[in-house]
């Protein structure tokens, strides 16, 4: 029994004696820990990843409106080239170039729509982009071949 007390009493005094940390200065910071670290590493990987591919959908946006541009070069070329064109030709030059201008105006919509798009959105709208631009030189070639 006797033992018992010295054994709680040395115990008591052991966690008396305990070294006791020091507190922080002012300027000392605690060293992060490991999911501290964690953290902040993945959210400055979000967030390269996010700069990324608004980058890329910077770039992508202004591929397609140069791509647009030379079309519509291209449609109003044609435009007067249709005016050279006899009577029944022009009248099927017309439809043609409705077509293409229709064709333009959808791919153009689909761009504000990227560009109205969030960062995580955009690549599935890009296919759609890029669907109707190919679209559109399928057609203008398609046109250009009927020419007399």
């Amino acid at each position: 029994m006797i033992a018992g007390r010295v054994l709680m009493v040395l115990c008591l005094m052991g966690v008396m004696l305990a070294p006791v940390p020091r507190a922080l200065a002012a300027g000392d910071q605690a060293p992060p820990s490991t999911t501290e670290k964690m953290i902040r590493d993945t959210k400055e990987a979000v967030e390269s990843t996010k700069q990324y591919t608004l980058q890329q959908k910077d770039i992508f946006q202004k591929t397609i409106q140069a791509e647009l541009a030379e079309m519509q070069a291209k449609i109003a070329e044609l435009q007067t080239k249709t005016s050279a064109a006899s009577v029944e030709a022009r009248k099927d030059m017309q439809k043609a170039l409705q077509d293409l201008e229709r064709k333009k105006d959808e791919a153009r919509k689909q761009l504000d729509e990227v560009s109205h798009s969030t960062s995580s959105a955009w690549s599935t709208l890009k296919d759609n982009v890029n669907a109707a631009v190919a679209d559109l030189k399928k057609s203008y070639k398609e046109t250009v071949s009927k020419l007399p």
